[in-house]
């Protein structure tokens, strides 16, 4: 990743954390259990329809966080914030010669609010989620420009506790960012080139293995 994406990434990161420690001060203070679960997992999917053929989001590993909180005091629903983020490819394969070529690398974050409920409960505890926030696309190559959309995700997770305070997490999610009907997904130095069409999909998915903490 070069330097000056690299400068660019940190205050993202650094903005996330802030927002978990934020979000996680009220419950800490009054009394009430929180949990946090660092996480990483494989993420693949991802193709645009484009005027010239179809691009490609190659598949790769990714990382994060999720913070669960209390809500209303139900010990079944919890309001959640999540962040990850993966380091990728684009691919572009023309439709006249089926040749796949690498456009530029690019950087996936994604920032989302929204909740779990229980499904079963006990010491293996199944729960379902879904949340609505906003994905960066952000490219290595400064001849592309970065791209942010709203994105919701949905989801199927596993929490099993060995202790009071320490578990295990597994999840499965599906990555749904917002295309719009028209214009283009990235435009580079000469022009918008890419365009994406009405009907094109980013839909991504990713499956995770996490460390629950809770306090």
């Amino acid at each position: 990743m070069s330097e000056g994406n690299a400068a660019k990434a940190r205050p993202l990161g650094w903005m996330a954390l802030g927002v978990v420690l934020m979000l996680a001060v009220p419950a800490l203070v009054a009394g009430e259990e929180f949990t946090i679960t660092p996480f990483t997992g494989w993420v693949f999917g991802g193709t645009v329809d484009t005027r010239d053929g179809q691009l490609r989001i190659r598949e790769t590993a990714d990382y994060g966080v999720n913070l669960d909180l209390p809500y209303r005091g139900s010990h079944t629903t919890r309001m959640r914030f999540s962040f990850s983020t993966y380091d990728t490819t684009v691919e572009e394969k023309a439709d006249l010669s089926s040749v796949s070529r690498d456009l530029f690398d690019m950087r996936v974050n994604h920032y989302q609010l929204g909740g779990t409920k229980v499904i079963n409960e006990g010491r293996i505890q199944t729960y379902g989620m879904g949340t609505f926030g906003v994905t960066h696309f952000s490219p290595r190559d400064s001849s592309y420009s970065s791209e942010t959309r709203f994105s919701m995700h949905f989801g199927l997770g596993m929490e099993v506790m060995l202790s009071k305070h320490l578990g295990l997490n597994l999840q499965g999610r599906l990555l749904l960012p917002f295309n719009y009907s028209s214009g283009s997904l990235f435009c580079g130095s000469g022009g918008c080139s890419i365009a994406v069409s009405g009907g094109s999909s980013l839909m991504q998915a990713d499956i995770t293995a996490g460390l629950v903490m809770r306090f």
